[in-house]
Parts: C-alpha cells; sequence; structure tokens
C-alpha cells in the first residue's frame, strides 16, 4: 500500500460517523442544558479529534465508550465545544445603561451592590462591570460580583486577567490604561478591579448554583439563546429566584422568549435588554403584532469607539470572526427564503451572539414572524437596529 493509501485509510478509521457525532452532541448538549443543534459539527469533529488524541484512543467509537463513562471527561470534552467568544464593553449601550440604573438605585438604598455576571466566560465581562462602576464614581466596597461558568479554563483564564488583541477591540488604547496595567505584550486587569470580581466554576443549569442566593443586578447575556425549551424554563426561573424583588436583570439582544415574558417586563430604555420582576399590578401584554409607524427615537450615541486591531494576532481573530459571522448570515438568509423562520431566527441569534451591532440580522429579524413576541420586544429590536442605522449614517457623514 503506497503511503497516499495508508494515509487515506487512517483518515477514513479516524472519521467519526454520523451517530458518533450526534451521541456526542446529545450528551455535551445535556450537560450544558443546550439544545444538541447548537453545538456545530466542525467542533464536534476537532475536539473529537483532539481528546482521543490526548487519551490515545484510535478509534472514535472506541472514545465514544469512554466519554459516556468519564464525567471527567465529559467535562473537557464540553470545554472544546462550548462557543467562547467575548470582549470587553461588549455592546457598550449597555454598559452605559447599566451605570445609570447603578447609580439610581444606589442613591436609594445606600449598601453595596449585589452582581452576578454568569455565564462569565474569560472574564471580560464582570471586569467590565467593575470599570463601569469605578468610572461611575463607585468606591470599591459600594459594590461586589460575583462571575460563574461551567468552563474551568475559563474561569483559570479569568483568574489571571491577562489581555491583549481581539478581547480589547471595543476600548481605544488610551482608555485602556484606566483600568488595566502594561504586562509584556498584553494588559492586565488592575488589582482594586480584580479583588471585588470573585470568581467560582459552576454550571447554572444545576439548581443548587443560584439556591439561596440573592443579587441586585444579575448579567446573564448570550445564554438563554441556545437553551432546550425545558432548560430555559428552568433557568428563567432559577434567576427569578435569585434576583432581588426590585433587581435587574440583563439578557442579550436574541435571548428573549415567552418563557422570560411570564416571569419580567422589560425596562424601559427597552434597548439595554433589562428585566425586572413582573408584578401582580402589571398587564401581560396581548402577543400580537405590532404595526410599525414609525421608527422609534434612537438613544443617545455612546461615547465609546472601537479600537483598531493592535496586533497580528487580533487581526486574524477579526477576520476569522467576520467569516463565522458572515457564513451564519449566509444560512439565516437560506433557511428564511426557504420558508424556516425558525431557523432562520436561530440562525440570527447565532450571529449577533458573535457581532452585537450586525445590522443585516437585526434587519431579518424585524421580519421574521414570532408569535410569542411582546410589543415591547419588538420594539426593543426596532430601536436598537435604528440606533445602528444612525450610527453608520453618522461614520459616512464624517
Amino acid at each position: 500500500m503506497t503511503s497516499k493509501a495508508t494515509a487515506r485509510a487512517h483518515k477514513t478509521k479516524l472519521d467519526p460517523s454520523p451517530d458518533i457525532l450526534a451521541s456526542l452532541a446529545t450528551g455535551a448538549a445535556t450537560i450544558a442544558g443546550i439544545h444538541p443543534s447548537m453545538i456545530e459539527e466542525r467542533s464536534l469533529r476537532q475536539t473529537l479529534l483532539l481528546r482521543m488524541k490526548a487519551n490515545d484512543i484510535s478509534a472514535p467509537d472506541t472514545y465514544l465508550d469512554f466519554f459516556h463513562t468519564s464525567p471527567e471527561e465529559q467535562a473537557l470534552f464540553l470545554e472544546g465545544v462550548l462557543i467562547g467568544e467575548t470582549c470587553f464593553f461588549r455592546d457598550a449601550s449597555v454598559f452605559t445603561e447599566m451605570s445609570h440604573w447603578c447609580i439610581t438605585w444606589f442613591a436609594e438604598h445606600q449598601r453595596p451592590l449585589r452582581i452576578l455576571s454568569a455565564p462569565c466566560s474569560t472574564g471580560e465581562e464582570p471586569y467590565s462591570i467593575a470599570a463601569t462602576l469605578e468610572q461611575a464614581g463607585f468606591a470599591h466596597e459600594q459594590f461586589t460580583i460575583d462571575a460563574l461558568d461551567i468552563s474551568s479554563f475559563a474561569i483559570e483564564h479569568a483568574r489571571k486577567s491577562l489581555y491583549q488583541g481581539f478581547s480589547l477591540r471595543n476600548i481605544p488604547e488610551p482608555e485602556q490604561a484606566s483600568f488595566l496595567e502594561r504586562v509584556g505584550h498584553g494588559w492586565r486587569v488592575k488589582q482594586q478591579l480584580r479583588e471585588r470580581v470573585h470568581f467560582r466554576q459552576a454550571n447554572l443549569m444545576d439548581v443548587e448554583t443560584l439556591q439561596d442566593r440573592e443579587y441586585d443586578l444579575i448579567c446573564s447575556r448570550n445564554l438563554l439563546l441556545y437553551q432546550s425549551n425545558e432548560t430555559r424554563k428552568n433557568l428563567a426561573n432559577s434567576l427569578s429566584s435569585a434576583l432581588a424583588t426590585d433587581g435587574r436583570l440583563i439578557i442579550g439582544t436574541a435571548d428573549w422568549g415567552r418563557d422570560l415574558d411570564e416571569l419580567f417586563l422589560l425596562e424601559k430604555p427597552v434597548h439595554s435588554f433589562a428585566l425586572r420582576h413582573r408584578q401582580p399590578s402589571d398587564l401581560i401584554p396581548k402577543r400580537e403584532a405590532h404595526t410599525r409607524k414609525a421608527s422609534p427615537v434612537a438613544p443617545p450615541k455612546t461615547t465609546r469607539t472601537v479600537a483598531s486591531p493592535i496586533t497580528n494576532a487580533a487581526a486574524k481573530a477579526e477576520i476569522t470572526l467576520l467569516t463565522n459571522v458572515t457564513e451564519l448570515f449566509r444560512k439565516a438568509i437560506q433557511a428564511y427564503l426557504a420558508g424556516n423562520e425558525r431557523e432562520s431566527e436561530r440562525l440570527c441569534r447565532q450571529t449577533l451572539y458573535l457581532e452585537t451591532d450586525h445590522m443585516p440580522s437585526l434587519e431579518l429579524l424585524t421580519k421574521i414572524k414570532r408569535p410569542h413576541a411582546s410589543n415591547r420586544m419588538e420594539l426593543a429590536l426596532h430601536a436598537r437596529l435604528q440606533r445602528h442605522r444612525n450610527a453608520a449614517v453618522e461614520g459616512v457623514a464624517r
């Protein structure tokens, strides 16, 4: 047998069957509480090959047996397939509105704010919250932040608090020095902010994770969109129980659904996607189509600007992100044209997870009929779309 033929035979041996991939996807999804379709096949294949090599296993079916009998291996496999895309001040307008709300809340309560960031990924969001509060004039003893994530790798990275390139793309370099300090070729979060964030590896799908805990502000963005229907409902109830009576829950653009509509009310400004507990006096809005007579007034333009990539690695990462966004949106268009609006909406949500101001996805979402959407949700989508349209026009004008 020639060397090429040998290589082809080896590749064929390593190539997993669709049934093996489906079983791994279901196993990983069950642990994370997400729908198996949310795990990309490419990610499954890459992680499978890496884990087979790490365990010196030569056949996919042998690894599958090992996967099902080893909780430790299941956790490691999950690390490889979960999406961990994040950066500092992701969607800056959210942090602007968060700052306003926290100032108002503290003036009324005069006690330290209790904040939860979950999932916190590699730490950019909880550190962004801490920096936002510091810039708003909060003393370090006036707030505390718990940060949870299912990934032990992400938690380890967050505790080290070392960042460079892609994580910093939303921060102009002069502003980085306000809460970061130079360490070699990267940046590290300053110690006084690190001390306010307490990281812990935990699975939000476990009912005990948030049991007997209460927070004034919970940031749980871009998590609910990946959950299966049953898990979404359980997680929504868990977040509701952990949120103080007058607290706020901040979710991502694509996280909203009927299960949240029954527990929470979307607060103004609607583009902030901040929710409060629904009270008995609140009327549940009728789920009827919203007639769009005029675009909502765009919220104030944030003062943050997008920094240029500062390293070659960052530039390559940005190109990769652009490729992923373009591919996801192309699939969303194909699903929409084929009449599969549910799949089109799911793909638009994934696109917005990677790029929160992706206008084509926002445009497409406003065209998709969602029977569960409330009028406020419709307004929120249109407000966000109008804001980005205005920003784009201003950019061209300059």
